[in-house]
């Protein structure tokens, strides 16, 4: 009973905290105005980052123009240029937002390589950072589905087999409540549904990177050409090797015959170079249930 007690006490801090820190964000930039390079633009810039989280390229430069037409701000007139104004405007905020342990990062989708880019906080790297929105069980219950996730030879766990993750958890959760809050993190962002398969959206990536390696250092792996988190991707049959996607599509283009990265390695290639989303799970090549039981050879033989 108190340790059930300490935990909701735990919880309303951490949400009021995260409450406060985002209102004392902007007030603190409102006012300081003297900062170098901070004007109402980059302000209501910020603002749709807190409220939305996490946009992708195109919503990103369709906001740089709404907030520089708004405040009359001048906008370059070729491509080229603009990216780069858009690069040192958010280079401004982020000078500004790193006295509040924040940072508007770059993410890049596992499914087909395109950008994002996100709101996140780099003073930590913990699970509980979603304290604000939801509640201690419900973040065990997260934090179980992200291991499955990571464990899992895809990046994919079937619907079922994550709700099914609440007989693992040491607080009663009935399965209905577990098919909401799939419904609330993919609403959030947090995690991708399609086809009865449930995966970490970009979002969850950027934001956790550190805290899945932190956390599952046996098991999570690092793309061998971006160097990035690589939960969904093709893998070497001979080595440890993995590579996204988008990645392979890049590395073996105009190659005849693919080989492994690796330099001590060069094995022939498990298959040719994928296509957008065609490497993706759907309903019929692997029922709702079976992505979170597939055999998970490679990442069990990187763990020997």
């Amino acid at each position: 009973m108190d340790s059930f007690i300490s935990n909701r006490i735990l919880t309303t801090v951490l949400r009021l905290y995260n409450w406060l820190h985002l209102v004392i964000v902007v007030s603190c930039i409102s006012y300081r105005r003297n900062m170098s390079q901070m004007t109402d633009s980059h302000r209501l810039f910020l603002q749709a980052f807190m409220s939305r989280g996490i946009l992708d390229a195109k919503e990103v430069k369709s906001l740089f123009r709404t907030c520089c037409e708004k405040f009359k701000t001048h906008i370059a007139g070729n491509e080229e240029e603009k990216r780069h104004q858009l690069t040192e405007f958010v280079i401004a905020i982020n000078s500004n937002i790193k006295p509040f342990h924040m940072e508007i990062k770059k993410g890049v989708s596992e499914e087909d390589g395109s950008n994002y880019y996100g709101l996140v906080n780099i003073s930590e790297s913990s699970i509980t950072l979603l304290a604000s929105d939801f509640s201690t069980n419900e973040l065990d219950f997260f934090k179980k589905l992200v291991e499955s996730i990571v464990d899992s030879d895809t990046g994919f766990v079937g619907s079922t087999d994550a709700i099914n993750l609440v007989e693992t958890l040491d607080k009663k959760m009935t399965r209905n409540d577990a098919q909401e809050l799939l419904k609330k993190l993919e609403s959030n962002k947090w995690i991708k549904v399609m086809n009865g398969q449930v995966s970490l959206a970009t979002r969850a990536i950027l934001e956790l990177e550190q805290y899945i390696f932190d956390m599952f250092p046996a098991i999570a792996t690092r793309c061998n050409m971006c160097k990035k988190l690589c939960l969904k991707g093709q893998s070497c049959d001979s080595c440890p090797v993995r590579l996204h996607f988008h990645c392979a599509n890049k590395f073996f283009s105009g190659q005849e015959v693919p080989k492994c990265p690796a330099s001590d390695c060069k094995s022939p290639w498990p298959r040719a170079s994928p296509r957008k989303d065609t490497d993706q799970p759907n309903s019929s090549q692997t029922g709702a249930n079976s992505a979170g039981t597939q055999t998970q050879t490679r990442k069990r033989k990187a763990r020997s």
